[in-house]
């Protein structure tokens, strides 16, 4: 096949661990990462994070939101009914609802700047191809596509090229990969080891038997020779996590945008990077 590496899809995910909103565009915004990507999160009594690693029953909430309107909306996946809520003027409201879905003290928090991402500052975006979802889709069954990228939750997407393609934006640890995606500079760090969250079917949290074992031997059955996972320790890996530099804050990723490696690589001491050949 020709190979013509493009953005397919964005996805950002305005709320951590709640449902992802596909855009045509996105905006590079300071923290490094995507505008309103990872922006909200439901924390715990103790400061902790509520998500899919330590609470099931986040995948039982579905949750969509009004940017413009300043409008969040959650419900029950068994419930048709949504429950809208203003961003501003229901604070009260919308952690109460959220108590109350949850059995216990949570709230809303907000950050701009990306400190709600797994890995803030040094992944604010990860790439992974749609011939990955596909063929990754294809070893287990009644997967699909669609429910793979919900699964996998990276906010870009690749098409135009082979399954597993998007390797080659990283090198190996301690070494940071330079390219571009239209005129946006990035870095490719590492492939990003999986948890448990990929196992769990994201509308009812129901887990495939041996996923992560299931996974990874097919993982290392497909990995192509050229891979730099051939020097990591297991193969339970899918998605690239990517570094944006101050420089390009205020750019924007678009879908249709080509992806150019430069093939520049550079030591991961400390960011910003510093060249080593």
């Amino acid at each position: 096949m020709e190979i013509k590496p493009v953005i397919k899809r964005i996805t950002i995910y305005p709320i951590k661990s709640l449902d992802g909103i596909s855009l045509s565009k996105a905006k590079v915004v300071d923290g490094g990462c995507l505008e309103h990507d990872r922006e909200y999160a439901i924390v715990d009594d103790n400061g902790k994070f509520v998500n899919c690693k330590s609470n099931v029953l986040v995948h039982m909430l579905r949750s969509d939101i009004n940017f413009e309107d300043e409008v969040i909306f959650f419900r029950h996946e068994l419930e048709p009914t949504w429950n809208q809520f203003h961003l501003q003027n229901d604070e009260t409201a919308i952690n109460k609802f959220l108590s109350s879905f949850f059995k216990m003290k949570v709230s809303l928090h907000k950050s701009p700047e990306g400190k709600f991402l797994d890995i803030p500052v040094k992944s604010g975006v990860t790439a992974l191809s749609t011939a990955s979802l596909e063929t990754v889709a294809g070893w287990f069954k009644n997967i699909k596509l669609e429910e793979a990228r919900k699964r996998f939750r990276a906010t870009l997407e690749i098409s135009g090229v082979p399954a597993f393609w998007e390797d080659r934006l990283f090198y190996q640890k301690g070494i940071a990969v330079e390219f571009k995606i239209g005129e946006v500079l990035l870095y490719g760090l590492s492939p990003r080891a999986r948890c448990v969250v990929p196992s769990r079917h994201p509308k009812n949290g129901e887990t495939i038997h041996a996923f992560q074992k299931s996974f990874a031997l097919q993982r290392a059955a497909n990995l192509p020779n050229w891979s730099p996972l051939n020097n990591y320790n297991h193969a339970y890996y899918l998605s690239v996590d990517c570094y944006l530099p101050k420089t390009e804050f205020g750019k924007r990723i678009n879908t249709g945008d080509e992806i150019t490696i430069t093939g520049k690589r550079y030591q991961l001491t400390n960011i910003p990077f510093s060249p080593v050949f």
